[in-house]
């Protein structure tokens, strides 16, 4: 299930590597999101202009992007969901750590809100 129905898996993963951005350094600059996506910053651009449209971020050319409130919200929502994952298949499944956390990132955007709730409350 996804965390919001009109964002794109991609779109997920830019308002959570902006959310883990903003918890290290206090913000977050185009240059950071595409190395930390491992992707060119023209990408980066695009999609802040569609998140900003969107009222997720706040995004304005040569300047720093946060996330509004509402981008904050389905961002921690995914972070939370994504190492609700990650620890059910390192701990739990002993999925070595990079598997477990490429599973944990694409899983994270379809699991049902039902399923992570119950490996949250049995493994965690």
């Amino acid at each position: 299930m996804k965390t919001n129905k009109n964002l794109s898996t991609n779109m997920e993963n830019y308002l959570e590597a902006m959310l883990l951005l903003q918890q290290e350094h206090g913000h977050a600059h185009i240059k950071d999101i595409a190395e930390k996506l491992q992707i060119k910053m023209p990408s980066v651009t695009e999609a802040l202009r569609k998140l900003k449209k969107s009222g997720l971020v706040n995004y304005a050319q040569y300047s720093s992007v946060t996330l509004t409130g509402q981008g904050r919200r389905i961002a921690n929502k995914l972070l939370s969901r994504h190492q609700i994952l990650f620890n059910f298949l390192h701990n739990i499944l002993r999925v070595d750590k990079k598997t477990a956390e490429k599973d944990a990132c694409q899983i994270e955007h379809v699991i049902s809100r039902q399923a992570i709730k119950k490996i949250s409350r049995r493994f965690t």
